[in-house]
Parts: structure tokens; sequence; C-alpha cells
């Protein structure tokens, strides 16, 4: 019994290796100057919006937005939008290639699925909701963004 297991256990732990974040992508999504928001998509009555200010588009004059997550596990999230700031923090949890996150009142938010393109430098969240509605963030590494918004001034 244990030798036709062995085969399934087996694959059972190289799936789960795969699923486990690799050591470059755990630096780069722990990256110190953080993430940009860059689309924002929403499915909503079965209709994919997709917010106005995060439509693939820089516009860090109208608004703007960034998610750092720190090697201790904390968040801190900055928003800039319509003339307002809004800044949240507090942690998250990873597993595999899932992530949680649970503000400053304790509050649960996900979890997304994490899609991390190293050689993009890239990030997406995405989760589904009830009744199949599905939420999406893409970003770019802060450092990426802001050196992409330099060279198109020049």
């Amino acid at each position: 019994m244990l030798v036709r297991a062995l085969p399934l256990l087996l694959l059972a732990m190289r799936l789960s290796a795969w699923d486990e974040l690799s050591a470059d992508q755990l630096k780069m999504l722990q990256d110190p100057g953080g993430w940009e928001y860059i689309t924002v998509t929403d499915a909503d009555s079965g209709i994919q919006t997709q917010h106005t200010c995060f439509d693939g588009q820089p516009h860090p004059d109208q608004c703007s937005g960034t998610l750092t997550l720190h090697s201790d596990n904390a968040f801190v999230k900055n928003i800039h939008i319509h003339g307002q700031s809004v800044a949240r923090h507090g942690q998250y949890k990873l597993d595999g290639r899932e992530i949680t996150f649970f503000d400053e009142f304790g509050t649960s938010d996900g979890p997304y699925a994490l899609d991390l393109n190293t050689q993009g430098k890239t990030m997406s969240l995405q989760i589904a909701q009830t009744a199949g509605v599905l939420v999406r963030a893409d970003f770019e590494l802060e450092k990426e963004y802001k050196k992409r918004l330099q060279d198109q001034k020049h």
C-alpha cells in the first residue's frame, strides 16, 4: 500500500513546492520601495468595470496608490484619489501563492491569488467573490513605475 501511495505523495510534495514563492519572488514581493497600483478592475453586476484612475495609464496628479509588503508581514497601502489620501496598514499572511490582508481594525480581506512576474516586475492580485464576481488589481514595482514615468517625460 505504501508503495502505491508513494507516487501520489511525491506529486503532492512537488505541487506544494510549486505553490511556494521562490526566494527571488519573495524578495521582489517585499521590495522596500513597494508596488504602484496600475489597474483595478471589478466585475459589478456581471459587467467588468475599471476604475478610471487605475486604467493602466499613469495619472500621478489625479490619483496614485502604493502597496508595500514588509518582510515582517506588515503592509502599508496608500491611495490618493479625488484630492483625498487614505492610508491603511496591518498584517498579511502568505499561504503558498495566496495572500490575505488583515487591516488595522482586524478586518480580513482575501485570500487573493498572487501572481508575480519577476521578468516584467509586475504583480496581480485577484479574488473571486460571491456569485463569481472578480476583483483584480495589477501592480508594477514602484522603482520600475517611476523609471517609466521619467522615461516618458524625456
